[in-house]
């Protein structure tokens, strides 16, 4: 009984003490401050020079005289110090991207996707410096890192203290483009008869009845398919048995034997056992005038299977800039390398490109047995959205 009533008149002593505040008693407040909202921290990679980071900061222990940042590219490869001083709270902190990437000394079309900027603070209160990183305590118990625990850092917290900027890309529209769904199409066993000697490097042309290895564009609007030509170049030691070929599956189909779906359509441009290499080149595409971020991509499935040494694809642009005309390599990847990604659809795309003002794709793809197909889909040479 006695223990119970002593225990009642410390809580009443301590309900009579409203002056005092046992937690402020007893706690020791740091420097630690926080976003009144989850601030957008992805910015468009296209858009770096009008890119802005805008955020309110506020001090929620009321006890911060000064806040300051530095930035810190990737890990540790560039660093700017004192990029903003702030002593007045709540304040509206806006960061033009391109002016933080200058600070840096980071040119702004050296920023790849995978790159990050990271913002870490420095706090100043009557108690004491406090900076954003978390602690990074050694052997011995010594902290070689920050004030901030990761704790606070959770998101929920909308720390201020030490945060991450990331950069995306945004789709493309596109320009022209194809997915071959325009040319007639047999069935899944035509095979295509081809002109001249088996093993001769030469053009191709179309025969009678599908498959079709050339398309003549009916038009150059965006809902018009590019055309393409075909090509055949003989390449030596491709195959043990034979160089070359009569009638193959090759050209325009429709098939479902390895896939679902197509990317796009129902149709696609496919090759087999062609005993060399089928050259693929697309109807140049201008970029139109002004637009100063294009690119070109297309997809493709590779037969899952042995792949041997000269089996594969090799795709590039012809392209022309202001400065000329260059060619830029999109994917050369043969052998073991296709079987690692074989079995599937794969994007090839060169992502958003500067001061290109035409497009030419050229695909070109070699095999030696049947099993060792290709199918082509999806082709778009594409630029920003406004």
């Amino acid at each position: 009984m006695k223990r119970i009533q002593l225990i009642l008149g410390i809580v009443l002593i301590m309900g009579c003490a409203q002056e005092n505040n046992t937690f402020e008693d007893i706690t020791f407040k740091g420097g630690y401050l926080v976003f009144s909202e989850a601030p957008n921290l992805s910015f468009n990679i296209l858009k770096l020079d009008t890119e802005v980071f805008t955020a309110t900061i506020q001090d929620p222990n009321e006890n911060a005289s000064s806040y300051t940042l530095n930035a810190v590219y990737e890990d540790g490869e560039a660093i700017a110090e004192n990029l903003v001083e702030v002593q007045n709270f709540p304040y509206t902190l806006e960061l033009n991207i391109g002016e933080v990437l200058e600070a840096l000394g980071i040119a702004e079309d050296a920023v790849e996707l995978t790159d990050k900027i990271t913002l870490v603070a420095t706090v100043v209160t009557p108690t004491g410096t406090f900076n954003g990183m978390s602690p990074d305590y050694s052997f011995n118990y010594i902290n070689e890192g920050g004030n901030t625990t990761t704790r606070l850092k959770q998101e929920e917290h909308n720390n201020a203290m030490e945060f991450t900027m990331t950069f995306f890309q945004p789709p493309g529209k596109k320009i022209r483009g194809t997915s071959f769904e325009e040319p007639l199409v047999g069935s899944e066993e035509d095979v295509y008869n081809r002109n001249g000697a088996n093993d001769e490097t030469l053009d191709l042309v179309n025969g009678e009845a599908p498959p079709y290895v050339d398309y003549t564009a009916k038009g150059n609007g965006v809902d018009d398919e590019l055309g393409f030509n075909s090509e055949y170049v003989a390449i030596s030691n491709i195959s043990a048995s034979s160089i070359g070929f009569v009638e193959e599956r090759i050209g325009v189909m429709s098939l479902f034997e390895d896939y679902d779906e197509y990317p796009d359509g129902v149709q696609g441009f496919h090759s087999e056992d062609a005993d060399g290499a089928i050259r693929i080149t697309f109807d140049m595409v201008e970029v139109p005038e002004g637009q100063n971020n294009s690119g070109v991509s297309f997809e493709v499935f590779f037969g899952d299977t042995s792949w041997e040494e000269l089996d594969g694809i090799y795709a590039y642009a012809n392209i022309t800039t202001d400065n000329g005309d260059e060619v830029l390599e999109l994917i050369n990847i043969y052998n073991d390398d296709i079987e690692a990604v074989a079995g599937q659809w794969m994007a090839v795309d060169s992502g958003f490109q500067k001061g290109i003002r035409s497009y030419q794709l050229v695909i070109q793809i070699q095999s030696g047995a049947t099993a060792e197909s290709f199918d082509l889909d999806n082709i778009i040479v594409y630029e920003a959205e406004d």
